[in-house]
């Protein structure tokens, strides 16, 4: 059936297959059916095998379509322009049928399928509706290069639909969602394009198993969303300019792998109250938030590379994770764990950031740090605040203001770290107890190990040489300190002020291999730079490694019973640097000094952490009410439609 040009007034109903319907020009423009009755649908058809091509279909009512197939398969509806039709193109209990190339605008829902199975839906233009495209309890159904813009509520909807494609997309300044899954499971969205929708880009909500593969979401308050949305995969997909790039909450096993996350105000990659989750191989930069653990525990984040942003590696209340392989470089932090334990850190690279490399705060216990690099970060490569029972094991801090710092930590193990270049201390210990400090090179900084009112502490088997000031210092309330088996090589090695109680410097007479290569255990090794220290010349008549005197360590009223001599040399000195007692004593104060105005930068650090941590929890608060608003909302206007 060929229609010429001209404005019809009519509903059609089509019963009889096998019949093509299309205007004689093939332009919709000139050829324009107009419902007679707006209580009916305006094509009604209800047979296989049914074309309808070319024409401008208007006036669909309430409830009613201007194309309407029930029962219907392997019909084609293509290139039409519907306008002001409560439901444009509307699909029940329909399969194998395309609908391709049409314009949508003005309407309620421009395209509706529901109960239809195994439908193409590809490149058509919808604007101006409520729902762009709405898919209900339908299976297997393909969209693809459609446009969907400025709807009321969301783009491309999903609601209890499975087995899906849905490729190559651009949804755009919606008002609520871009593209919407609830309750689908086992579906493809690829190459989608989710341009500045005004809450989620891509938001999977009770669904599982999907695939989120090469997308695109830009400018959303929130780009890629996944809640209670299982067994995903999310890969290759770029997330910029949101207010959250990717953000995975109360799931698990996700696969986050390969994305381009960058610029994003709040968070680059969150995973928050999941577990089992993968976050492999991403590039992300400029984020407040680089990746952001919260809640989160047994999850992986893997050879990630995140740069030029706040956090970069957030762990917030998160438990049981691992670490592994990421470089965060030039972030205010590279790795931030707050109130958070059982993690581990393994072969990170934290190197140039603004504050600290590494930090672990409020209570981030029982974590292990091993084999990281933290290095020329402005302030601390390693930063223990409030943290207790960590090991931090093969570490290098190098080209720091301050290397390792432990403040108001306990019973943390410090163990063949290089700790080497740092401007103001290699490993510094305030307010901290009973932690093992052995086996570290502290080396070529300011000063070699330091503590300042700190107990109990164990400091054995280090390499502290080439240290400006001092190699050992400790306050007069620093107390029942043990000292052993170190091998010092400073203009001054110890500097230990008057008052404190219990400190040790040597152990029981042990037979073992020394740090200096002698048979037996004891006290330290006294070297100086121009080869004039205690264990250089003192005498050793029976070889054993232990020298025939005691060294008493000037002003401090302590002795080492069993300093070593020098049977080999571990470590390298500099030139001898004219440093006398007075000299030193004032470097102390103004140090002292010092660190009372650094504890003061920490807690001002901390308050602007707090702001941080209420700005995230008033973003959660913000985010929960939005979801539950709009939810409400959509199943409100659902209801009423």
């Amino acid at each position: 059936m060929v229609v010429s040009p001209g404005s019809y007034t009519e509903n059609l109903r089509i019963t009889t297959g096998n019949l093509i319907i299309r205007s004689a020009s093939g332009n919709p423009g000139d050829t324009t059916v107009i419902a007679n009755s707006q209580a009916e649908d305006v094509f009604y058809v209800e047979a296989n095998n049914v074309t309808i091509t070319g024409f401008s279909i208007n006036g669909a009512g309430t409830d009613r379509a201007g194309v309407y197939l029930i029962r219907s398969g392997n019909c084609t509806i293509e290139n039409n322009r519907l306008e002001n039709d409560t439901l444009g193109i509307y699909l029940k209990q329909s399969t194998y049928n395309l609908i391709l190339n049409n314009t949508a605008v003005n309407g309620k829902r421009a395209i509706n399928i529901e109960r239809s199975n195994y439908n193409r839906v590809s490149g058509n233009t919808i604007s101006n509706q409520r729902f762009g495209i709405y898919l209900l309890a339908s299976e297997g159904n393909l969209l693809s290069d459609n446009t969907v813009s400025m709807s009321a509520d969301h783009g491309i909807v999903l609601e209890s639909s499975g087995n899906a494609s849905l490729e190559n997309n651009t949804v755009s300044s919606n008002g609520d969602y871009g593209i919407y899954l609830a309750s689908s499971s086992n579906s493809n969205l690829t190459g989608n394009m989710a341009d500045s929708n005004t809450v989620y880009g891509i938001y999977l909500k009770d669904s599982s198993g999907n695939n989120l593969v090469n997308n695109t979401a830009l400018n959303n308050s929130r780009g890629i969303f996944l809640l209670r949305a299982g067994e995903s995969m999310l890969s290759g997909n770029l997330a910029s300019n949101n207010g959250k790039g990717i953000q995975i909450t109360s799931t698990g096993n996700n696969n986050v792998l390969k994305n381009s996350v960058s610029d994003n105000i709040v968070s680059g990659i969150s995973l928050l109250n999941s577990t089992n989750c993968n976050v492999s191989e991403n590039i992300l930069a400029n984020n407040t938030i680089g990746i952001d653990l919260a809640f989160t525990s047994n999850s992986t984040v893997l050879n990630n590379s995140v740069q030029n942003g706040g956090r970069g590696l957030n762990l917030q209340d998160s438990n049981y994770n691992t670490l592994l392989n990421n470089s965060a470089a030039r972030n205010r932090y590279g790795a931030y764990l707050l109130r958070s334990g059982w993690n581990v850190l393994s072969n990170n690279n934290v190197s140039e950031d603004a504050d600290h490399g590494i930090v672990l705060e409020n209570s981030s216990n029982y974590n292990d740090l091993t084999g990281n690099i933290a290095s020329y970060n402005r302030a601390y490569g390693i930063y223990l605040k409030d943290s207790s029972n960590n090991n931090l094991n093969s570490n290098e801090a190098s080209g720091n203001n301050r290397g390792v710092f432990l403040t108001k930590s306990n019973r943390n193990t410090l163990l063949n770290n290089t700790v080497l270049d740092n401007s103001e201390y290699a490993i510094l210990l305030t307010y901290s107890l009973e932690n093992n400090i052995s086996e570290n090179e502290a080396s070529s900084s300011n000063r070699g190990i330091h503590l300042s009112t700190s107990s109990d502490n164990t400091i054995s088997g280090n390499n502290i040489v080439s240290n400006g000031v001092s190699g050992l210092y400790m306050t007069s309330t620093s107390n029942n300190n043990t000292v052993f088996n170190n091998y010092l090589n400073n203009n001054i090695n110890a500097d230990i002020k008057p008052g404190s109680s219990g400190n040790v410097w040597n152990t029981t007479k042990t037979a073992g291999t020394n740090i200096a290569g002698g048979s037996y255990i004891g006290g330290n090794l006294w070297a100086k730079p121009d080869g004039t220290g205690f264990s250089q010349t003192a005498t050793d008549a029976d070889g054993d490694g232990i020298a025939d005197g005691v060294y008493n360590i000037a002003t401090s009223g302590y002795t080492d019973y069993l300093p070593l001599v020098a049977a080999s040399k571990p470590g390298e000195s500099t030139t001898a640097v004219d440093v006398t007692d007075n000299q030193t004593e004032s470097t102390d104060e103004s140090e002292i000094s010092a660190d009372d105005q650094t504890e003061s930068t920490d807690n001002q650090t901390e308050s602007t952490d707090g702001s941080e941590i209420s700005a995230d929890n008033q973003t959660e608060s913000m985010d929960n009410q939005t979801e539950i608003s709009i939810d409400n909302q959509t199943e409100s206007t659902d209801d009423q439609m």
